[in-house]
């Protein structure tokens, strides 16, 4: 992943100043406006409004104007000539959906230059290769074939890969923490046995054969060819990853978690400017080393900059790997959690929690919101360590600081309750992604001692945690919320497991973590999240009510319309036609 430089950084960042005339301009009140002219410029009617507002008011009608709501239910009064008329014939109407954690960036990459090798739907290792045979004689000898598959699939083997590939190096992704190299591409590489294994107590680690050469290899950098984007690529890129992923599912503003590019600032900048951004977007730069935001922090930006259609987010610091392999976690994972395993495997970390607690208060101090990657209990510990210090040293009654996928899995040892004490008392949000409910194997579900994705837990103990599906193309399919919503609800797998059905949530519970407590999670909860005058009129129109449908068939839902500031961005059946 290549690294944001502080030069480069600060010069794409001052290209940004036109976001802060966007924070001056507000919009005219439901009252000013009936003063001012009193005709909608859309209204929804015969509609079944879920408003997920504080009473989760159910509605018939919506008016919008000025690309905000001004009436929910009381509308007629706001129909005018000009105003367009939506019968929807008791369709149900959501708040735009939200997602607070994924990788636009990222998947934007994936999805131009890697070949989808996703088990299912693909049936196996033979298919795999059958898959990879299409791309190398597209690309021919010697090309690198490069495959994106999903979490804890199987995988063709290291000798099945070198009888069908001795000319071309084959690099496959579980995901973007963990790969798996044939030997053409270990030469290529010069990942002999003299390669250096990463340094002990770090997030990365080789795995190797009989004779040392690396076969995978965990959340560690090793010099991949990288494919990279023109400008114009990159822009369109980005654009087609947010319509066809995000708008076209009904996700009307999005958390891009992994900005690691001065580039993909300045090409959300010219997509914004040019009216040509399909979703709303918050932009949070990532670091995943010690000593690397202090071109960000002297920049004297900070969290909010922006205005409604792209805005700076938090700073996101990386500081562990992912559970069953590299995660930095008190016990040693369990036989079954990983794609491999290796006895007494602790997993390790990026930053010490000296060298955490330090960036952390310097980001605090500067105004920023902070995200830390933390999916082992270890490194969820440090994180709320230097969350202490940080309002210890600038307190800050509502930082809204997070941990992202803390209670991706909980372990529950006797430091459980003081962790969950611990954020209750900061006001720190836990941040999971229920999607990965899905990947669990029929292995992976009996780990004992383990909570998958502690949602009721979380729920119960007073929490809001915000819904996101942390794609960076490893479950493209998952980036419909109801998918999402479906797990959290039902705890199924794709083997059809229930996983932990103790800790399943309620619908409603699992719409609010897609709209108004990913708002919260945001500090965007003035502006969206519910349908509510003075609102931007950000909303969904789906063919199903989520609240009546079989819980079993959440996912299945259609998106009829997406409408974004009061202006119909996607409709379905336009679409088909």
């Amino acid at each position: 992943m290549k690294l944001l430089r502080t030069s480069a950084l600060c010069t794409s960042l001052m290209a940004m100043t036109g976001f802060a005339a966007g924070l001056a301009a507000g919009f005219a009140s439901p009252a000013a406006a009936e003063t001012l002219h009193r005709e909608a410029d859309l209204v929804l009617t015969n509609a079944n409004v879920v408003t997920v507002d504080a009473q989760e008011r159910l509605a018939h009608s919506v008016a919008v104007r000025d690309g905000h709501i001004v009436a929910v239910d009381d509308t007629r009064a706001w129909i005018g000539p000009q105003t367009r008329v939506i019968d929807l014939h008791g369709r149900t109407v959501l708040p735009g959906f939200i997602d607070s954690h994924t990788h636009v960036d990222g998947m934007a990459d994936v999805e131009a230059h890697t070949v989808n090798i996703q088990v299912p739907p693909l049936a196996g290792p033979d298919a795999i290769i059958a898959r990879l045979k299409e791309l190398q004689k597209k690309l021919g000898p010697g090309a690198w074939l490069h495959g994106n598959g999903t979490y804890n699939q199987v995988m063709p083997t290291r000798e099945q890969l070198d009888a069908a590939f001795p000319d071309n190096p084959v690099r496959l992704d579980w995901s973007v923490h963990d790969n798996v190299i044939n030997h053409a591409a270990a030469v290529a590489l010069k990942l002999d046995r003299t390669f250096p294994d990463p340094p002990a107590g770090s997030t990365g680690r080789l795995e190797r054969t009989a004779d040392g050469e690396v076969k995978i290899i965990r959340d560690y950098h090793v010099p991949f060819p990288v494919e990279t984007f023109t400008h114009a690529e990159k822009k369109q890129a980005l654009r087609d990853i947010l319509e066809k992923f995000y708008l076209e599912r009904g996700v009307t503003t999005v958390s891009d978690m992994a900005i690691t590019g001065p580039d993909t600032f300045q090409a959300y900048q010219e997509l914004r400017d040019e009216g040509k951004l399909p979703a709303r977007v918050r932009m949070n730069p990532l670091f995943n080393k010690p000593g690397q935001t202090g071109g960000m922090l002297s920049t004297g930006w900070h969290t909010g900059l922006g205005d409604d259609m792209l805005s700076i987010g938090a700073i996101k610091f990386v500081i562990d790997g992912v559970w069953g392999t590299t995660a930095a976690v008190y016990k040693p994972f369990w036989h079954g959690s990983g794609t491999t395993w290796i006895p007494n495997n602790r997993g390790g970390t990026s930053f010490t929690q000296e060298q955490l607690t330090s960036e952390v208060v310097a980001a605090h101090k500067a105004g920023w919101q902070v995200q830390i990657h933390a999916n082992g209990d270890r490194a969820q510990d440090m994180a709320l360590t230097a969350y202490e210090a940080a309002q210890a040293a600038a307190p800050r009654p509502d930082a809204r600081d997070r941990i992202e996928h803390f209670g991706h899995f909980l372990v529950q040892d006797e430091r459980t309750a003081q962790r969950l004490a611990r954020m209750k008392a900061d006001g720190i949000i836990p941040s999971m992604q229920p999607a990965f409910l899905w990947r669990l194997t029929n292995v992976n579900v009996q780990e004992p001692g383990v909570k998958f994705f502690a949602l009721r837990t979380l729920i119960d103990a007073g929490m809001h945690p915000p819904g996101g599906v942390d794609t960076i193309g490893t479950q493209n399919f998952a980036t419909y919320p109801l998918f999402s919503i479906q797990r959290a609800v039902v705890r199924d797998t794709k083997y059809g497991t229930i996983a932990q059905g103790d800790e399943a949530i309620t619908v409603m519970e699992g719409i609010k973590m897609f709209t108004i407590w990913s708002a919260e999670a945001n500090f965007m909860e003035k502006t969206r999240g519910s349908i509510e005058p003075g609102k931007l009129a950000d909303l969904v129109v789906l063919d199903a009510d989520p609240l009546k449908t079989a819980k079993t068939g959440l996912s299945q839902i259609k998106v009829d319309m997406t409408i974004l500031g009061g202006r119909v961005a996607y409709d379905r059946q336009q679409v088909a036609q």
